[in-house]
């Protein structure tokens, strides 16, 4: 395939009514239930705690702690006020911070941690400010949480950047909040809404001085040993046996696993994406997303929600087809193919290698250079006045007019949200991926939408424009690309006036 495709990176923004919405049931109830109960995120994990410690809310950063501090410490006035009153400006320095310079068998020595290397119940922030069986978690647990059991997805929140933390197959329904709080040192708070970072309770245990810490932020996440003691960081709490890793499962901290029961909340949202659309009338399937702009329909062409991926088509085609993920096979949703390939085959794509003067003299376009309505899969299939968006109207929807935040709720892709007066308004595009002879690409974590017109600007003559959009490699990319043979098969997205 051809490719010329001009990207641009995002910065990832939605308000923290979109996390409410997708994850309705952080009610009051609820939340106090889950920060008592925990959420299991993988068969065999911890629970986790929906909140830091000092957390009224599963947003909130909570009280932050040097590495064996139980105090805790919250950000008022600019200065660090310590939560049980003893000071209104503490300072994360070497000096107050008793576990900086000791190895870990000096911390074992002085009862900072257990035999088993862990910090001892005295010194474990959770365990401490929260009682019960919670405690700070392993490193081997947030090695998990961060590459081995979960997806992550970044959001903004009412002012606060923040990570959805979801687990996957059975667990898809559970997830938590971690807010992007940043660190504190000396005085000051450092990177706020740009990184967070949550204590484990294991030292370093090598003879080098340190802690272990998840920090994690859009760019990506870590589980990271280096982390001078003295400095402030969160502390989320898990409740559970931390299994069969070396150097741990101390008594105190075993869970009774047959009294232990999956807890009911806080739940993730269901499939369905509550994406309004606001400015039309609900049967009419549209909305506007800037002013003078289409109407964009609220979902794919074959699509009976937002959340599906509808047929997929070839440049000029109107049948449409489906995957079948058994058969691993394309599949004509008029039941004429049952094992269609997507090829440079003249039955499979007429349109193929073809020029704009000869899509124009066989009938394929219009005088003004568009897809003719019985060659258009918007108008074909769905009737009136719906028709499939230019390349002008695409440019505008992924450059000029809109902002774009990647959600995985349920299914992965792009909530496309309209600016100024038209910021309630939004449309769903599903990660469907393409699809290319008899597989699809690219599903779960790039999209296609086709344009009505080819590109006509010179060479390469025998191409369309399409809108690619992608969470690759952590690497977000939307962009236009006109280099796109015809016979590969891409979602339609109707707009009408």
């Amino acid at each position: 395939m051809k490719q010329s495709l001009v990207t641009r990176h995002l910065s990832l923004v939605t308000p923290l009514a979109a996390f409410i919405i997708l994850h309705s049931s952080f009610s009051i109830a609820a939340a106090a239930a889950a920060a008592q109960e925990g959420v299991q995120l993988w068969e065999g994990g911890p629970f986790w705690a929906d909140r830091n410690v000092g957390a009224d809310e599963p947003w909130e950063a909570g009280l932050y702690f040097w590495w064996g501090d139980t105090i805790g410490y919250r950000r008022e006035n600019d200065k660090w006020a310590a939560s049980d009153g003893s000071t209104n400006d503490f300072r994360f320095i070497l000096a107050n911070a008793p576990t900086f310079r000791l190895s870990a068998d000096g911390l074992t020595e002085k009862g900072w941690t257990t035999t088993n290397n862990v910090l001892a119940p005295a010194y474990d922030a959770a365990r401490a400010n929260w009682g019960g069986k919670w405690r700070m978690p392993t490193k081997p647990e947030l090695l998990d949480l961060a590459y081995n059991k979960c997806d992550w997805t970044f959001l903004e929140t009412n002012g606060v950047k923040a990570a959805v933390v979801r687990g996957r197959g059975d667990y898809a329904s559970a997830c938590i909040l971690l807010p992007l709080d940043g660190w504190a040192v000396d005085g000051r708070m450092e990177r706020w809404n740009n990184l967070g970072h949550l204590w484990a309770g294991d030292p370093r245990t090598d003879g080098l001085r340190g802690s272990w810490r998840l920090k994690y932020g859009t760019p990506g996440k870590v589980v990271f040993y280096h982390w001078d003691r003295f400095v402030g960081t969160t502390v989320r709490p898990v409740r559970g046996d931390p299994g069969p890793f070396p150097g741990h499962g101390t008594e105190i901290f075993q869970e009774d696993k047959a009294n232990t029961v999956k807890p009911a909340g806080p739940a993730c949202a269901p499939e369905e994406l509550f994406v309004p659309a606001v400015g039309e009338p609900a049967a009419q399937k549209g909305v506007r997303l800037w002013e003078g702009g289409p109407l964009w329909a609220d979902r794919n062409v074959g699509a009976e929600k937002p959340s599906d991926d509808g047929w997929y088509f070839p440049w000029g085609d109107t049948i449409g087809y489906t995957y079948d993920p058994e058969a691993k096979c394309w599949v004509a949703v008029d039941g004429s193919d049952p094992r269609h390939g997507f090829d440079e085959a003249p039955k499979n794509a007429p349109t193929f290698g073809k020029s704009p003067a000869t899509l124009l003299r066989e009938g394929f376009t219009t005088a003004e250079g568009a897809l003719a309505p019985e060659h258009d899969a918007a108008r074909a299939k769905w009737g009136g006045a719906w028709r499939m968006p230019t390349r002008q109207e695409l440019d505008d929807l992924c450059y000029d007019k809109c902002d774009w935040t990647w959600t995985t709720n349920g299914v992965a892709g792009y909530v496309v949200r309209g600016r100024g007066d038209y910021a309630d308004a939004a449309i769903f595009l599903p990660a469907a991926g393409h699809g290319l002879g008899i597989v699809r690409r690219g599903y779960g974590s790039s999209g296609c939408l086709w344009a009505s017109e080819p590109y006509a600007d010179g060479l390469p003559a025998d191409c369309t424009w399409r809108l690619r959009f992608s969470w690759e490699k952590r690497s977000p990319e939307i962009g236009m690309n006109y280099c796109w043979d015809r016979y590969i098969a891409a979602p339609v997205r109707p707009v009408r006036e």
